[in-house]
């Protein structure tokens, strides 16, 4: 934003010039204080990750499906050659899950169709959706924890019986994991302590989507927030 000041001379035209400045100043101050305010997180929700640009596929792979960046890193999902995988009585395609850094790329040794990861605040840990739970790992991917456990010790009745997990995210001091949950005819979201898995709270079912509240102990389902102690 640029001001034009009229070029007058004697007391009126300088109290002219210092007019059109003080309004120059306070536009200026408008506009960045609403750029601002644009950029801010709405109430209920974190800002999110910054992006580093698209990372390249992992050799062998066939496509990216999802990817993460954190502090150089970049945890990918990409699919790979090979025939889809049937779970439930459904068919999950064959993704895998990758970490990148600046000097090597390393696959995660967790089943066939795991995807959406996500990196814990500090980077310290990523979680990834797998046909058998949910997974956390250390960043250096040498401490692997299951920490949701979605297989039957029994044979299911039908397909509904099955449990699938997706999308999950991280609270803003990392201290909590949510993520959606399906069983074949509907979804909803559940909670966990993300040191013990902890099952922490589950919501009503129909439920789709969800974003963490900033005091990490809410979660919000379109204008409906849930508190957990």
């Amino acid at each position: 934003m640029a001001c034009e000041l009229e070029n007058r001379t004697g007391i009126v035209g300088s109290a002219y010039m210092r007019s059109v400045c003080l309004t120059c100043a306070a536009g200026l101050v408008a506009f960045i204080t609403g750029l601002a305010m644009a950029q801010q997180p709405l109430d209920g929700e974190h800002a999110p990750t910054e992006d580093a640009g698209m990372p390249t596929v992992p050799p062998g792979a066939l496509r990216l499906v999802n990817y993460v960046h954190h502090a150089g890193r970049v945890a990918i999902c990409a699919e790979e050659v090979g025939p889809a995988i049937e779970w439930g009585g459904r068919l999950i395609p064959r993704t895998r899950v990758w970490i990148q850094d600046d000097t090597s790329i390393r696959r995660i040794a967790t089943a066939p169709g795991t995807c959406d990861p996500a990196w814990s605040p500090d980077g310290a840990w990523v979680a990834v959706a797998a046909p058998d739970g949910v997974w956390i790992l250390s960043g250096d991917l040498h401490v692997t924890m299951h920490l949701v456990d979605t297989r039957h010790t029994e044979t299911p009745g039908n397909e509904f019986d099955h449990r699938t997990v997706s999308d999950p995210q991280w609270a803003p001091n990392g201290s909590r994991l949510a993520f959606l949950v399906s069983n074949g005819g509907t979804s909803w979201v559940e909670m966990i302590d993300a040191r013990t898995g902890e099952a922490l709270y589950n919501s009503d079912p129909e439920t789709y989507e969800f974003a963490w509240g900033a005091d990490s102990r809410s979660l919000r389902f379109g204008s409906r927030v849930a508190r957990v102690p």
